[in-house]
């Protein structure tokens, strides 16, 4: 038996105590809870605790995770402000809470023990609810005992299938299976579709979740029948029917009824109530299917149509709302929102409102407004527990952290949207942070542990088979977006996946997903040196109804950086191109809205220009004050690319004892090493010099290229100073991102 803070668990009967009440756990989660308490503040790396626990396991990564969000779940432990499972990124975990052991069994030796499901409180019958009929070849039994609201299993909703042959009723199917998983939230754990993506419902079921359901649609004598069927972990199979005339039921009656068979709740369980009009109930549900699977473009008429015959549906004028905004009409948008009423009382629509309007004013760049809104989708999402809305509520509490540069809280944000949906959910939003300047790179430190491009680039590519094979256009786009945006995947790869989601984007009238690809390429063809295909990508920005200051700052920013990519890269550029560049820099640097991180970035690259130009007196107080601003950011590879481009202009005025002091013991880029080494090599330092230079080779191997080999043998083999020229470097302004891009 083991004792820590208010808890008992007894290993035996892998039951876990805490006052009157007393949970069950599933075996794995009793031998994770057995094996932390067994290693108290003891640093348990992931690999370690499968080696120990999941040892024959196909899916055991994710079958971890798992159990240790419902381990957290039940002891109603906050991820961020851990009392018992503290992560250490990109370590493992480690148990926090002191531990009383009265009898500290092994945990191989603990006798296996099969889980104790939650019974279920209703005797399933035929029963008749409108015009469908309920069938089932199983009883259930009554509830054993009290469950513990916070440990909420896991369940897997499998897409319904389809089998009558008209089309049109893929609504249906995708509409029954989104409701049910609202309504089943407060009572499970949603395991994400795509994160399954690849795996067979029988080892879903094995591996991760508890309970799942799946469900066929078929025609049968003019009649449609719904065959579902519930499988529990360590339980018989459960199967029924739903026989239905025309399926004109409403969808939140039936899904009531499948939530209480699922969780075995007897209290009143629903969806939010749309509209007691057949017709607008039915041309909203299209509308949900349309913005899935046709986009934006194609789900507004569905919306516009639900309103037509009820002008009280909220929740088609909140979609509306919410979509309109995206093929730009934002004035049309608000107009709608500011048409909702009745809002403040806890409910599903209530959250989706203060979400989706948040959402609108973050793009709209009034973040004061935003900040209210956050707050109570929060609150609202708690009290309902209701996760995948809680996670796009810490989705957009990142979101805004991000845009006022408070790095802290947007990782602490990301990190809880991710302990709640995993990765596989968050990986545009992921991918979006790797986009430099314009946005600056990697968040805070530009290290953070929430953006590991490789689990990003294996998600993605998982996601878009996934979204293929379902027909999901409008995630599909989303996906090949954040495809494009990963530097790790190949060139052809990533350009291929932006000109498809540009393509989608257009077709499904996003005119708000289409710009932002837009500026992302633009972004991508400058790191390639091609200015004049990211002046093509810029011209092809369509204008809102309303303009919007951050992206008429954005595609200034990235066409003064495109006209001095023209200008730089010719062998000898004319005072002119040089000139139209700077100009360009100027007046964005007279702007009174311009951001501080764009602003920092537009004085460094008009340096550049004016090293270019040799005008290093110019050059110096612009590099000064993007230097304190990047620093005040916490944004250290910004200030790295200032610091070497200092170095530079040192080295170039022969400067090189300076050049040397501003050399860290580590360089944090590759030009600080080589700008360094020049420098202790013009000192006569040829063996410190090239010590650097080996180290460096070393460090920065992926960026190292072979003129920075030419440039390590004449160091190495220089006897004479006169055939070490600062033309043997490569300028600052040589690449504008010293990163992990793979510049083929």
């Amino acid at each position: 038996m083991y004792q820590f803070k208010r808890f008992k668990f007894d290993p035996t009967l892998e039951k876990l105590s805490c006052d009157a009440y007393t949970h069950t756990l599933r075996p794995k989660v009793a031998k994770l809870l057995q094996y932390f308490l067994d290693n108290p503040e003891q640093l348990l790396s992931r690999e370690q605790i499968l080696s120990e626990l999941w040892q024959h396991s196909q899916y055991r990564d994710s079958a971890l995770t798992q159990s240790i969000q419902e381990l957290r779940k039940t002891l109603g432990d906050d991820a961020q402000q851990p009392e018992f499972i503290k992560t250490v990124p990109q370590k493992g975990y480690m148990w926090v809470a002191p531990v009383k052991a009265t009898i500290t069994p092994s945990i191989k030796s603990a006798p296996q023990r099969k889980w104790l499901s939650i019974a279920i409180t209703i005797a399933l019958s035929v029963s008749v609810i409108g015009s469908a009929i309920w069938y089932t070849n199983i009883h259930t039994p009554t509830v054993a005992e009290h469950v513990n609201t916070q440990a909420l299993p896991s369940i897997f909703i499998a897409p319904v299938e389809n089998l009558t042959g008209q089309g049109q009723l893929d609504w249906w199917s995708f509409a029954l299976q989104q409701q049910l998983k609202q309504a089943a939230s407060p009572y499970f754990s949603i395991v994400d579709e795509v994160s399954v993506a690849d795996i067979s419902l029988s080892d879903v079921m094995q591996n991760i979740a508890e309970v799942g359901f799946s469900a066929k649609l078929t025609q049968q004598q003019q009649r449609y029948v719904l065959h579902y069927q519930i499988n529990r972990r360590g339980q018989s199979l459960q199967q029924g029917q739903l026989v239905s005339e025309d399926l004109q039921t409403p969808i939140d009656e039936l899904v009531s009824q499948l939530v209480m068979q699922l969780s075995g709740h007897t209290e009143a369980v629903s969806t939010e109530k749309i509209s007691a009009n057949v017709q607008s109930r039915q041309s909203y549900l299209g509308g949900l299917h349309a913005l899935s699977y046709q986009g934006v473009g194609a789900a507004i008429p569905y919306f516009k149509a639900a309103l037509v015959h009820d002008i009280d549906n909220r929740a088609a004028r909140l979609e509306l709302a919410n979509a309109l905004w995206k093929t730009g009409m934002w004035q049309v948008s608000r107009e709608h929102f500011e048409a909702i009423n009745n809002v403040d009382a806890t409910s599903y629509l209530a959250i989706r409102y203060h979400l989706y309007l948040g959402r609108y004013w973050l793009n709209m760049g009034e973040y004061d407004r935003v900040t209210p809104l956050l707050e109570r989708t929060i609150a609202m999402a708690r009290a309902l527990n209701h996760q995948r809305l809680l996670a796009q509520g810490y989705q957009l509490q990142a979101d805004l952290a991000w845009l006022q540069l408070r790095w802290q809280a947007h990782s602490k944000a990301m990190h809880s949207a991710k302990v709640l949906l995993g990765a596989g959910s968050l990986s545009h939003s992921e991918s979006q942070r790797a986009f430099y300047l314009a946005n600056p790179p990697q968040a805070g430190v530009e290290q953070s542990t929430e953006l590991d491009m490789i689990e990003n680039l294996a998600v993605v590519q998982k996601a878009i088979r996934y979204y293929q094979q379902q027909q999901q256009n409008a995630p599909l786009m989303l996906s090949y977006f954040a495809l494009g945006q990963n530097y790790l995947a190949p060139l052809a790869a990533r350009e291929q996946a932006l000109k498809q989601a540009l393509t989608m984007a257009d077709s499904q009238n996003n005119l708000y997903v289409k710009n932002n690809i837009l500026l992302y390429m633009a972004f991508y063809y400058i790191q390639l040196h091609d200015g004049d295909g990211a002046l093509r990508a810029l011209a092809q920005l369509k204008a809102e109804d309303t303009p919007r200051i951050g992206l008429q700052v954005k595609a200034q920013f990235l066409t003064a950086m495109a006209t001095m990519d023209r200008g730089l890269q010719d062998a000898m550029p004319s005072e002119g191109a040089l000139n139209n560049a700077l100009t360009h820099f100027k007046q964005l640097l007279g702007r009174t809205d311009i951001d501080k991180v764009t602003q920092a970035s537009a004085q460094l690259m008009n340096a550049w220009l004016l090293i270019k130009q040799q005008a290093y007196a110019q050059a110096k107080p612009l590099l000064e004050r993007a230097g304190s601003t990047f620093e005040q950011l916490q944004l250290t590879d910004s200030l790295s690319y200032v610091r070497y481009t200092q170095m530079y202009i040192q080295v170039s005025q022969g400067q090189y004892q300076d050049a040397i002091a501003m050399l860290a013991a580590k360089p944090v880029q590759k030009l600080e090493a080589l700008y360094g080494s020049f420098a202790l090599t013009r000192l006569g330092q040829h063996q410190a010099a090239a010590k650097q230079l080996q180290a460096a080779k070393q460090q920065f191997a992926s960026q190292w290229q072979q003129q920075d080999d030419d440039f390590f043998e004449r160091v190495v083999a220089t006897e004479s100073l006169q055939s070490l020229h600062l033309e043997l470097l490569p300028p600052p302004y040589s690449v504008y991102c010293q990163s992990e891009w793979r510049l083929e």
